[in-house]
Formats: structure tokens, sequence, C-alpha cells
């Protein structure tokens, strides 16, 4: 517990640390693009499927498909200037 004259706001531990080292290697830039990508591709699929004659049957692959290529991409960048945590 925090002492009265304290002025911690609340929330302040929950909060992601502003100084903490980020590797900004091709490796790294990556492989924080799979879920952002696959969330995309969860919302074409729906999207494709309500609107085209495809259904969540026909596209199903790219749920493999998408994953496959950026770890194939990640596999291949550099990992000049990688930060290890």
């Amino acid at each position: 517990m925090a002492a009265p004259g304290d002025k911690k706001l609340l929330g302040e531990n929950a909060v992601a640390d502003t100084n903490k080292i980020r590797c900004s290697c091709a490796h790294c830039r990556v492989s924080c693009l799979m879920g952002p990508l696959m969330l995309i591709t969860v919302g074409a699929i729906f999207l494709a499927a309500q609107y085209t004659r495809y259904g969540i049957g026909d596209l199903w692959p790219l749920f493999m498909i998408v994953p496959g290529i950026l770890l194939l991409a990640q596999s291949f960048a550099s990992r000049e200037g990688h930060i290890t945590r």
C-alpha cells in the first residue's frame, strides 16, 4: 500500500513501460505482424462468406497460408541489430 503523500496513479503498474527497450530488427517487425494480419484474414473471410458465393468452408486454407507466408518472411528477415530480452 502506498503512503498517503505518494502520488501514484491508479493502475500505474498495469500501464506498459515506455522506457522498455524494443528491438527494431526486420525479424521482430515481421513477427509483430502475425496478430494483426490474422485478424484481417478472419475479417476478410467472414466478409467474403457474406457477400460472395464462397463460404468459410471454401476459404479455411487461408488460416494456414497467411501464417505460413509470415513465418517464411520472418525466417528470411535479417536479425541485424537484434536486441535480446
